[in-house]
């Protein structure tokens, strides 16, 4: 088996009943780097993590009490290493075969998302690291 290609991306606050049926899911996949975002989780969900998947990386962000989606979301790209990020909310749940799939059907210069998308999978997107990186990532002036 390979190096990884593509980095799974998800942020937690307060949603570790979504995390303890997605996660599980992205986890058993291979080929795919895993890392979880705990923002300032009430519900501990990176020690969850760390518990029960321990070869998933958990970056943590404990200075803020409220939560910044593009602020979680630029801490696990920055946290990455993967040529590929993909950024899913912790309640979408994933086909056990995606990160194959996705895989053999990137192209570079191109970002993926939802076809068609949905309330659900809004904000559900894979891009390439080095243009994440190159443009400063999600913009922090988004909020909410």
């Amino acid at each position: 088996m390979g190096a990884a290609s593509i980095t799974y991306i998800t942020t937690c606050k307060g949603r570790l009943e979504h995390l303890r049926q997605s996660l599980p899911r992205v986890a058993a996949q291979p080929q795919v780097q895993v890392i979880v975002v705990d923002y300032d989780c009430p519900d501990g969900s990176g020690q969850w993590v760390k518990d029960n998947f321990p070869q998933v990386r958990v970056v943590r962000i404990d200075d803020d009490p409220g939560f910044l989606l593009t602020r979680a979301r630029n801490a696990g790209g920055q946290a990455a290493d993967t040529p590929w990020l993909a950024f899913f909310d912790a309640d979408i749940l994933l086909a056990d075969d995606f990160f194959r799939t996705a895989s053999e059907n990137l192209v570079s210069g191109h970002y993926y998302r939802a076809d068609p998308p949905s309330i659900q999978t809004w904000g559900s997107v894979v891009c390439e690291r080095d243009i994440f990186l190159k443009v400063g990532g999600y913009d922090p002036v988004f909020r909410g």
